[in-house]
């Protein structure tokens, strides 16, 4: 019921703000004022984002022991991509004086096309590393996270790495995140970085990957500034002992990753971060696809902002940097009510005599487009990308992260006065393609 009250009034006093802002001018120089303000941190973010990520790639390899590491993939008709994720995990060289020091374990999470059987078959062909559990549906929250909690019992790692159905990776990817991770030892998670493989099949899947690379280079700011970095699901790694130690996988989360990251972070525990070592996923390739996405990403991540957040910031185990960090990140969701509530105020005044004041809206979308773009800049140019090519790319993921001024009042009002999400809500996969 708080999560509710919390959602409702963030929109009401969206609204009230932007009636005061286009009808006041000072009301409307103080909000712009505001988010130049914001703009310059997130100037500073791109920045310190860009010089970690180049660090990074240009950083030696350096060994960093070999503990067990279990793989954990979740599928759920998954029968597009499955059978060549799990080979791709199945051949990895991850090993110590020759034999490997790891294992996959494949939750068949009630699916009821050849999900199952192509990963038996897998494992019957990598019977010493790789084992298949059933979870019959219905079987608890029809979550992510309640079948990585169901399979918990079979993690024999001492190191859990989490990675979607269709995840491609290279024979070297795991010993490179175990070796990355020695730049942070004492970090309780890691999390890799993100590509969509299939990038070059569209204007829509490479605003994706821009959209992935723009995410490191935020969460890179934000980890050189001595702020908290988050995991991204797909890629993410943590240690045994920590996630016990939190009581395990919250079974109704409905962004398992960024609820986990939360409590990491209200515990004093921190998340590295591994920009050098890579993941590739299948992008969205349909509009309603990704509405559907996007929606059930800003829910989750509202939230546990709502549910979680007091604590964090109450937690005398987190630093005052990673608490105004977190506030400052919460910033991600005022923008885009605010956008909203001034765009449907001010054409409410249309028709009245004195007209509203259109720079405010317009000031809150370039604040917003701005900061994506300069992010984008940063981690493109960290990837190598320059000169036009890297302007273009830069340009096509602001117009694409545009479309959260959207998603997030959407699911403000969802959290508001909808029904809570119960289901999680799968991504189409269209099979396997080519890394370009």
């Amino acid at each position: 019921m708080m999560t509710r009250v919390v959602a409702a009034s963030i929109l009401i006093a969206s609204a009230v703000i932007a009636s005061l802002a286009i009808t006041f001018a000072v009301v409307a120089r103080a909000l712009q004022a505001a988010i130049a303000v914001s703009l310059v941190y997130v100037a500073y973010l791109a920045l310190r984002g860009y010089q970690a990520m180049r660090a990074a790639h240009g950083a030696n390899s350096t060994d960093g022991g070999r503990p067990w590491v279990t793989l954990l993939v979740a599928a759920r008709n998954e029968e597009p991509v499955i059978a060549a994720t799990l080979a791709s995990l199945a051949e990895q060289d991850y090993a110590l004086g020759g034999e490997p020091r790891f294992d996959i374990v494949v939750v068949d999470d009630g699916s009821t096309d050849a999900t199952g059987p192509l990963a038996r078959q897998a494992a019957a062909m990598h019977p010493d590393r790789l084992r298949v559990v059933f979870r019959e549906a219905g079987d608890g929250p029809a979550m992510k996270a309640a079948a990585l909690s169901f399979a918990q019992s079979e993690i024999r790692g001492e190191v859990i790495g989490v990675l979607d159905a269709d995840a491609s990776v290279s024979p070297d990817f795991v010993t490179r995140v175990m070796d990355a991770w020695q730049a942070d030892p004492d970090a309780a998670a890691m999390q890799v970085q993100r590509r969509a493989r299939n990038r070059d099949h569209g204007w829509l899947a490479a605003a994706q990957d821009e959209e992935l690379v723009m995410d490191m280079a935020s969460q890179c700011g934000r980890r050189a500034t001595d702020g908290s970095a988050e995991l991204r699901g797909n890629g993410m790694f943590v240690r045994r002992g920590a996630l016990e130690r939190l009581g395990g996988w919250n079974p109704t989360a409905l962004t398992e990753d960024l609820e986990l990251s939360t409590r990491l972070v209200a515990a004093g525990e921190r998340i590295a971060l591994a920009p050098q070592v890579e993941v590739g996923e299948e992008a969205v390739m349909t509009l309603p696809g990704l509405w559907r996405q996007r929606l059930r990403w800003a829910e989750g991540s509202i939230r546990r902002l709502i549910e979680l957040g007091p604590g964090l910031l109450r937690a005398s185990e987190v630093p005052l940097g990673r608490k105004l960090d977190f506030l400052a990140f919460t910033g991600e969701f005022v923008i885009p009510p605010l956008f909203v509530t001034t765009i449907i105020a001010s054409l409410l005044t249309i028709p009245l005599p004195r007209p509203a004041d259109w720079t405010v809206p317009a000031s809150l979308f370039l604040g917003y487009g701005i900061g994506s773009f300069l992010l984008a800049l940063a981690g493109l140019a960290a990837h190598g990308e320059h000169g036009p090519e890297l302007i273009g790319r830069a340009g096509r993921g602001f117009l694409f992260l545009s479309h959260w001024l959207v998603v997030v009042p959407t699911a403000l009002l969802r959290i508001a006065v909808g029904r809570r999400a119960t289901t999680f809500v799968q991504t189409r996969r269209r099979g396997h393609l080519p890394n370009r």
